[in-house]
Order: C-alpha cells, then sequence, then structure tokens
C-alpha cells in the first residue's frame, strides 16, 4: 500500500511540474506563430532558401567608424559571403569573406588567406542565429521554446522567447507585443577583433516589403557587449531556391 501511495503522489508531482511546462510550450509556439503570421505567412519565409542583398552602413571597430557598402549571400545551413567596400582615411578597401560548409578564406587587396577555426566557428554560430531569427523553422520540435517574460527594448514592449537546440548556442528572441514583429535576437558569439567571446544582440527595425509578400527588417543594428558594431540599412533583397556553387568557390 505505502508504495502505491507514493507512485501515486510521483505522478501527481509529475503531473503539476508538466502541465504549466506544455502550457508554457503552447504559449510560447503561439508567439511565434504570430510574428510568423505578421511577417507574410509560414509557407513564404520556408519559401526562401538563400537570400542576396545589398547593404550600407558604418562599421564601429578598433575606434573607428568606418562607412561600407556590402553585398550579402546566405546559403542556410552552412554558406555565407560578404563582399564589402569599406572607406578606411579616405581609401576604399574591398574585402571578400566566404564560408563554405567547414571551410572559409578571406580576400583582402588582392591577397587570399584561410579564416583561423575560430573565425570559421563565429560565422557558423552567426548563421544559425539568423536562422532562428527567420522564425519558420521553430515550427520544429527540435527547437526547444521557453517564456522570458515581458520585457523592454528601446521604447518598445516585447515578449521575450528562448530558443534552445541540441549542439548549438542558445538564442533569446524579443518580439513587440502589438505588432509582434521581431525587435531583437540576443546571444553569445566570438569577436574575430577581441578574440573574445561577446554578448551580441542585433535589433530590427523599419519593416517593409522587402520581398514579394514579406515583411523585412530594413535596418539592423548590431551591437557587441552593448557596444555598437554594425549599423547598417537593407536597399536591395532577392531570394532563390539555391545558389550557384561559384559564389562560395574559392578564387
Amino acid at each position: 500500500m505505502r508504495k502505491l501511495v507514493l507512485a501515486a503522489c510521483g505522478l501527481c508531482a509529475w503531473l503539476s511540474l508538466s502541465e504549466p511546462a506544455r502550457a508554457q510550450n503552447d504559449e510560447c509556439r503561439a508567439v511565434i506563430a504570430r510574428a510568423i503570421k505578421a511577417a507574410g505567412g509560414e509557407d513564404k519565409l520556408a519559401a526562401v532558401k538563400a537570400i542576396q542583398m545589398k547593404v550600407k552602413g558604418t562599421l564601429s571597430v578598433q575606434g573607428m567608424d568606418l562607412e561600407f557598402t556590402a553585398e550579402f549571400f546566405k546559403q542556410q545551413p552552412n554558406r555565407a559571403k560578404i563582399a564589402a567596400d569599406l572607406n578606411i582615411n579616405n581609401q576604399n578597401v574591398q574585402v571578400t569573406q566566404v564560408i563554405n560548409g567547414d571551410k572559409g578564406w578571406a580576400h583582402v587587396m588582392g591577397n587570399t588567406m584561410d579564416l583561423d577555426a575560430d573565425t570559421i566557428k563565429m560565422a557558423k554560430d552567426e548563421l544559425y542565429a539568423d536562422r532562428v531569427a527567420s522564425l519558420a523553422p521553430l515550427k520544429d520540435k527540435a527547437f526547444k521554446l521557453s517564456p522570458l517574460g515581458e520585457v523592454k527594448v528601446g521604447d518598445r514592449q516585447t515578449v521575450g522567447v528562448l530558443v534552445t537546440h541540441k549542439d548549438q548556442r542558445d538564442v533569446s528572441l524579443y518580439f513587440d507585443s502589438k505588432t509582434h514583429e521581431l525587435v531583437k535576437a540576443e546571444y553569445r558569439i566570438f569577436d574575430q577583433f577581441s578574440k573574445q567571446e561577446v554578448n551580441q544582440e542585433k535589433l530590427y527595425s523599419e519593416y517593409k516589403e522587402l520581398l514579394p509578400g514579406l515583411r523585412l527588417p530594413g535596418r539592423i543594428l548590431v551591437n557587441n557587449d552593448g557596444k555598437r558594431f554594425i549599423d547598417m540599412t537593407v536597399s536591395e533583397m532577392s531570394a532563390a531556391e539555391k545558389h550557384d556553387d561559384s559564389i562560395y568557390a574559392r578564387p
């Protein structure tokens, strides 16, 4: 009899813990569903496999604010390319950096060099964070969601959701309570300039229809440990099912 009582108590305790957990998970998935709908819908978001975009902005590094224009290519899960023109002391410097699977290289002022392991890992971590921020993959139950509560981001009231996945860094997402738009993504990442891990946050604003039927952020502000790192605006964007391999090929 004593064993039956203990077993019953254990079952009741498990139920009392699991029911709130399920309710919280359902609440988080509802937040994501509203954000997906506000962006244009699950089907349209899921159809975006590879993107190309043109941007301009300012890179703040080592005490300098460098103006730049750039063209980005991203193809999930592990391909990325940036071709940038930087204005350094009124001199134009062209920089290209590519991540292609587990390999990476950079081309600067006519010289091509392999990227070190830390820089490749940083780029892959950022690709993953961007994948999370694209929202559509979060319908997969492999992504675990938990609430972060209501948080003020700038002057906007937001609802936070923590996204976890096996063998990946945690990513915190914050959504506008009224518009349901993604306002901020936050995660830990290696900084190739300081050679240390930093807390990186991406702030999204100026939403507009950058792709047919999809409202996406036209401005992205990146802060590392609370300090401005990149401030950029998107001028053009296009999407494809897959990029040609030549885009990511080493010269």
